[in-house]
């Protein structure tokens, strides 16, 4: 099995750490041998990975995902593992996002602590020891936890606080004008996203301030109409103009005093 994340740690320490649940759409093989086989996994963060991949530059530790969300959500609390029909309230889907069944018979007990012991609980830690990390070193820490959409407004970006639980004014105002600044269209907790199970965890720990950072797949991929499709091209100009442009915002956030 592939390692189940991707840690780039920063040196020296930054305050700053970026998780990226969801950017990776590879399934591990036993999902290959018990999915059904012509099931359609949609609505990755996709190319986030990579579209991301500057933050190691700029002394950002980054925290990824190297399983898919269709795998299990590490986004979700685990007190949702026996849950099923909703995806948006499951650890492990039993339906895609566009409800479709996944697997002809219901994944075991066995199967699903598995893929918690294996993939969600690394996820968590690895994430919460470059945390602790930050708070060590500067007595505060600040999470950007990065996720992409398409549907819910055509805002470019949305940035989620759990309505105003998760984070500072002054943190949001610094990312909000971050975007802003380079040219992004922004709204905060829109249309369900105000944040998620991540940005809630570690937002609630003292001296951490964490914000869901949502980008509309218009904005990076391709400015088109995204259906229940798994996708694998870009536009690749869209894509590194876009890339060039987060790079700024990502370098005038290091700078805001509050986070220096």
């Amino acid at each position: 099995m592939v390692h189940s994340l991707n840690v780039k740690r920063s040196k020296p320490v930054s305050a700053i750490i970026a998780s990226i649940p969801h950017g990776s759409s590879q399934i591990t093989p036993e999902m290959k041998k018990s999915k059904k086989p012509d099931i359609v996994l949609p609505n990755n963060d996709w190319f986030l990975n990579e579209l991301y991949s500057f933050l190691e530059g700029l002394n950002i530790t980054t925290v990824s995902a190297n399983y898919s969300r269709y795998v299990i959500d590490v986004n979700r609390d685990i007190k949702l593992k026996n849950q099923g029909e909703d995806y948006t309230k499951s650890l492990v889907y039993q339906k895609s996002t566009f409800g479709r069944d996944i697997y002809d018979i219901p994944l075991s007990d066995d199967t699903i602590i598995n893929r918690i012991e294996n993939i969600y609980m690394p996820y968590h830690y690895g994430l919460s020891e470059e945390i602790s990390t930050s708070l060590a070193v500067f007595g505060k820490a600040f999470l950007v936890d990065l996720h992409s959409f398409y549907i819910q407004t055509t805002h470019d970006v949305v940035l989620g606080t759990c309505h105003g639980m998760s984070c500072s004014n002054e943190f949001l105002e610094a990312v909000r004008s971050a975007f802003v600044r380079e040219r992004f269209t922004v709204s905060v907790d829109e249309n369900g996203l105000s944040g998620g199970h991540i940005v809630s965890k570690y937002g609630s720990w003292s001296n951490v301030e964490a914000i869901q950072i949502e980008l509309r797949y218009t904005s990076y991929i391709e400015n088109r109409v995204f259906g229940e499709e798994e996708v694998t091209t870009k536009n690749y100009e869209l894509f590194k103009e876009t890339q060039y442009r987060l790079g700024k915002v990502f370098q005038n956030l290091k700078t805001h005093s509050l986070l220096s």
